[in-house]
Order: C-alpha cells, then sequence, then structure tokens
C-alpha cells in the first residue's frame, strides 16, 4: 500500500508513545522570520504581508506571545509604511482585527499596532472592532467605536483562511482607503 503512510491501530490512539498517523498530526506552523514582502489578492481585496510560513523557524504560538517579537514586527511595518503610503500618513488611522481568543493580558496585533501608531504618529483605535461569535471561518464583525479617519490600516497578525479580512472588509468598505496588512501569510 504505498503512499498510505502507517496504519494506526484504533487501541493504541490514546496511548502517549503511539506512533500516531503523519495525516492526523498536528503540525506546528513556522516563520523564519526573514522579511518577504508580497501583495496578495483575496477576492476582490487585495492586502500586503510581510512575512510567510516557512518550513524551519520560531512556531507562530511563541511569536504571538512575545512582546520582543511584536517591536520586531512593528518596525518592519513601520519602514513599510513609510516608505509607501503615499503623502505621508496624515489622515489615515490603524485598526487591528477583533481578538477572538486573547481577552485578557499581552495581545500580539494591539501591541504591534500601538507601536506603529506612535512610530508614525496616526490614532489607533483599540477594540474599534468585535466579533460577537465564534464562527472562524464566517464571523461577524461590529463596529463598536466611531472611527472619523476615512483611511484605515487594518493590521492582522496571521493570516489562514482570509474569513477576518473579507469579514473586516466588508465592515469598512464605505472608507475612502483600506490598507490591509498582514504580518505572516499562511496561505
Amino acid at each position: 500500500m504505498k503512499g498510505k503512510g502507517k496504519i494506526c491501530r484504533i487501541d493504541d490512539w490514546d496511548k502517549p508513545e503511539a506512533v500516531k498517523c503523519k495525516s492526523w498530526s498536528h503540525q506546528e506552523r513556522l516563520c523564519d522570520l526573514k522579511e518577504k514582502v508580497s501583495f496578495h489578492k483575496k477576492g476582490d481585496i487585495y492586502y500586503i504581508s510581510q512575512f510567510t510560513r516557512s518550513k524551519t523557524g520560531t512556531s507562530f504560538s511563541e511569536i504571538k506571545q512575545s512582546e520582543e517579537l511584536a517591536s520586531f514586527f512593528a518596525e518592519r511595518a513601520c519602514e513599510f509604511l513609510h516608505r509607501f503610503i503615499v503623502g505621508g500618513c496624515e489622515g489615515w488611522c490603524i485598526v487591528t482585527t477583533p481578538r477572538r481568543r486573547h481577552y485578557e493580558g499581552f495581545h500580539f496585533s494591539t501591541s504591534i499596532c500601538t507601536k506603529i501608531a506612535g512610530a508614525v504618529k496616526i490614532p489607533f483605535y483599540e477594540n474599534a472592532i468585535q466579533c460577537l461569535t465564534k464562527d472562524r471561518l464566517n464571523p461577524e464583525f461590529f463596529l463598536l467605536r466611531p472611527i472619523k479617519e476615512k483611511k484605515i490600516i487594518v493590521y492582522d497578525d496571521i493570516l489562514t483562511t482570509g474569513s477576518t479580512l473579507l469579514a473586516t472588509y466588508e465592515l469598512l468598505r464605505d472608507r475612502e482607503q483600506l490598507l490591509f496588512l498582514i504580518g505572516i501569510n499562511n496561505n
């Protein structure tokens, strides 16, 4: 049976020393932290990613818990914004996609947005968008605070399916300009 992998006995599944089927094992997603700025399209939306998933490097879970790496991501984002925002950042603001797991304590995207806002001198609307459902594939987002700026940078730390991106776009589509900046493209 070539290409079928190992056969897993059902009575061995709960044993820690048992060898699990490779196709069912959870592989940690990694990023080598080598900047690869890329332009992407998802449906009718264009977005820019700073980094991409890799075969080696730091795990996403480690990245999302590190204040030091939040500073690193923010510095890279600021360099990008200073080079590519035409006419400077006047009239822009930044928001992050909603917290859906980490409601208390350190939040990677919030830390990055706070640093970006301070460095490029734009308002950061923390927790401006909320997700009221736990559905990860079809989230429903709501605007909790009025955002006066017509140009918005939307920051999301990791893009996997693009559902967060699409839901955020639907919520903010009436704006003059939307710039979607993604930390790690996991597609």
